[in-house]
């Protein structure tokens, strides 16, 4: 796949098109469409000041979301990771919707489950 089609044209990190059989709810896919644009953009495409404090703000949202609300975004979030591994994402993208809501201040991070980290 070449790096326009995964969204890493030109300094601009964007995810995929994601298929709709997937089961995840379209508005998460555009949030984190544009959570991962504010966040993995290069700093002169996108203030990095300015998209800090829009992503502040995404994560004080989320983590107004109920506890049966955030299992449901989690096991989506789970079935997106599984999908980007299987479609050949690169590494970073699948970090980035794995680790969507401990970057919004809930859970844990996915990435220290990896016992090779403790070295």
């Amino acid at each position: 796949m070449a790096d326009d089609e995964l969204g890493e044209a030109e300094g601009r990190y964007m995810m995929p098109p994601i298929p709709e059989g997937l089961d995840v709810d379209p508005l998460l896919i555009a949030l984190l469409h544009c959570a991962a644009f504010l966040d993995l953009a290069e700093d002169d495409v996108v203030d990095p000041d300015a998209a800090g404090d829009a992503l502040e703000h995404v994560g004080m949202y989320v983590q107004r979301l109920g506890p049966e609300r955030l299992q449901d975004l989690d096991k989506q979030l789970q079935r997106l990771a599984q999908h980007g591994e299987a479609a050949s994402w690169p590494d970073w993208m699948v970090g980035f919707v794995s680790d969507f809501l401990y970057s919004c201040g809930i859970g844990e991070d996915r990435d220290d489950d990896d016992p090779d980290d403790d070295e």
